[in-house]
């Protein structure tokens, strides 16, 4: 199965998987236990449950209004789930294959590959935004000196940790988030205050192939 078609096309077939979505995305416990952001989990669990719901009605009461209704809460829920296991699912490291597999997410190899992964290296910028307790990355291009991405990058693979002992590589980093945007916001909390924070970034394929990391660079939670 491509990466692109892990949704389903069959609407019964996506309900299913939406109410998979549905009990881990409610579960306090594995939010905690795979590091997810609450905001974005909220978020979209809010989008499957609005396709559920409308589906619920459509199908009390099968009228075009409904069924428009219904499609365009079904468009939401896809964008929303697609862009939450880019973000949050397919490079976790605090997620093993059979909790990706039950989410609809094929492991990484079990996809055929026939295109090349990105060649550009990035240089990893950290900014301090007007919060304190947020630093802004950036993956700036070696070759035009701004955030735009080369020809081959589809978007931005970055990673980060707070604490410990500076990685020598970013794929040794243990927070990933895959991102079209070419900076990230990175939040952080009164606890982490003090602390040394180390961020890298790579370009990624459409295929969820990554190109070389940066060097990481350190910044400081003041």
């Amino acid at each position: 199965m491509k990466s692109q078609d892990w949704v389903p096309k069959r609407e019964q077939s996506f309900v299913d998987l939406c109410l998979k979505w549905v009990m881990v995305l409610a579960d306090a416990i594995k939010i905690a236990a795979f590091g997810w952001d609450q905001t974005e989990v909220t978020a979209t669990l809010d989008k499957v449950n609005g396709f559920l719901t409308a589906r619920n009605a459509y199908e009390a009461d099968n009228s075009t209004t409904k069924r428009l209704a219904k499609d365009e809460a079904k468009k939401e829920a896809i964008n929303a789930i697609r862009n939450f296991a880019n973000s949050s699912i397919r490079f976790n490291k605090k997620m093993d294959d059979t909790d990706k597999l039950f989410l609809g997410i094929y492991p990484k190899d079990a996809t055929p590959t026939r295109h090349n992964p990105p060649t550009s290296q990035p240089i990893t910028v950290v900014e301090n935004s007007v919060n304190h307790f947020e630093h802004k990355v950036k993956a700036v291009s070696h070759a035009n000196g701004d955030t735009t991405k080369p020809e081959d990058a589809y978007g931005v693979r970055y990673a980060w940790q707070v604490g410990g002992v500076k990685p020598a590589s970013g794929a040794d980093l243990s927070k990933v988030k895959f991102s079209r945007k070419p900076t990230l916001v990175v939040t952080h909390t009164e606890a982490d205050k003090g602390q040394a924070a180390y961020y890298a970034s790579c370009y990624e394929n459409s295929r969820g192939e990554a190109g070389p990391w940066s060097p990481v660079e350190e910044a400081f939670i003041s």
